[in-house]
């Protein structure tokens, strides 16, 4: 079956003028100054500027996928999540995924499959989320933690991916799509 494919729309794009109010650690805080397509001034929105995203569903040689838990500083709780994180200046979004994966969980994959892009919060953010499939990943040395993170690496049978969804356990919107896409193509073939 071929995608469905919308006709495009009739809206046109907003002019917005930037200027920088903000810069953090992870992010930029921008001031948009906006007008619509007929001109018309619509006020001033604010942004984040930040760098894309990867994340990896790791599958082991035993059919198994990596997971990690890890403490989210906004919910302050610990989060179910795949391994994952920033894409660095000068990396492609691949070899930040290979990175993320080594250093999370001390795990390597020899192929990445491209699985998702998504943009995590499009109203606000101006990054993407690129997710991989890494197939055969296998323990390949220590995890090589951030000065704020701490991991723990958990294997959960593929099997019961969708048990673990449906469980509420991942709450993680970007790691429940990837998952979610994971399992429905993995159906299909």
């Amino acid at each position: 079956m071929s995608p469905l494919v919308l006709p495009p729309p009739k809206l046109t794009k907003w002019r917005a003028r930037s200027q920088t109010a903000g810069a953090y650690r992870i992010f930029e805080v921008l001031r948009l100054e906006l007008e619509d397509a007929s001109g018309n001034a619509r006020g001033d929105a604010f942004t984040l500027r930040c760098n894309d995203w990867c994340n990896v569903v790791a599958l082991t040689p035993d059919d198994e996928v990596v997971l990690v838990w890890q403490y989210r500083f906004g919910t302050g709780t610990l989060s179910l999540e795949i391994p994952g994180g920033v894409v660095d200046p000068g990396e492609t979004p691949e070899q930040a995924a290979r990175r993320e994966l080594r250093e999370e969980t001390g795990y390597e994959a020899d192929s990445l499959e491209p699985l998702l892009v998504v943009e995590p919060n499009p109203a606000i953010q101006s990054n993407r989320c690129f997710t991989f499939v890494a197939r055969t990943a296998q323990p390949a040395g220590s995890t090589h933690f951030d000065a704020q993170e701490e991991l723990e690496t958990v294997l959960v049978p593929e099997a019961r991916l969708g048990d673990l969804l449906d469980g509420g356990q991942v709450t993680h919107s970007l790691v429940q799509g990837a998952l979610e896409r994971y399992l429905r193509l993995r159906r299909l073939r």
